[in-house]
């Protein structure tokens, strides 16, 4: 593991001086199992501290990047596969299933949005192995990605290249601020659908 862990600095490093194109390559790389912690973020908010007019561009190709890449887990975890000779635990595999299955698109949504090191692969993995449905992951992936990296985008643009300490003291907070919010429109929703409807009025008509 210390060979891939070496090839992954020396491939950030490089990646990193090609600009938009290396982001959207680090966002699928590190989304796809060859972890580069926080290498995508950073360099996202410096893009967009950079270029302000590109802002929207950076932050929608790393979303979808990052939401190309998650999918190599999914198929690994539907396949059965092995991805760079490990898989998740079956105790971090069991524990996501049984939040799956109870909600599949919120519980992706939300395992997307959760701040390191808390584990998101044991999730994708997870849905692999329910099958669970291919469009709705994406789009629960999708929405994850837009809303990260459209916060990330904000502060590069806000804050400019000193957004990148403002994320490393905040990133917690802003991510349980963003599953909190999506928990308490999911349980909205879900109340909303229980609530049952009301009794149709009695009829005035008799039959003849």
């Amino acid at each position: 593991m210390s060979f891939l862990k070496s090839l992954t600095a020396k491939l950030s490093k490089t990646l990193v001086l090609y600009g938009g194109w290396g982001l959207f390559a680090i966002a699928f790389i590190d989304s796809a199992g060859l972890s580069m912690p926080g290498v995508k973020d950073f360099l996202l908010i410096y893009l967009c501290a950079k270029r302000p007019d590109l802002a929207w561009l950076y932050a929608v190709g790393a979303a979808l990047a990052t939401a190309l890449g998650t999918l190599v887990i999914y198929g690994v975890g539907r396949t059965g596969a092995r991805l760079f000779g490990k898989k998740p635990s079956r105790e971090n595999v069991n524990r996501a299933s049984r939040w799956l299955r109870r909600n599949d698109f919120v519980t992706v949504l939300v395992a997307s949005l959760l701040p390191p090191p808390l584990p998101f692969k044991p999730f994708l993995f997870a849905a692999g192995v329910m099958h669970m449905r291919i469009a709705r992951l994406t789009a629960a992936l999708l929405v994850g990605g837009a809303i990260r990296c459209g916060i990330e985008a904000w502060f590069g643009v806000r804050y400019g290249v000193g957004g990148e300490e403002y994320l490393k003291r905040n990133i917690v907070w802003l991510s349980l601020a963003a599953v909190g919010l999506i928990v308490l429109l999911a349980l909205v929703n879900y109340l909303f659908r229980r609530t049952p409807a009301e009794p149709a009025p009695p009829s005035d008509s008799h039959p003849s």
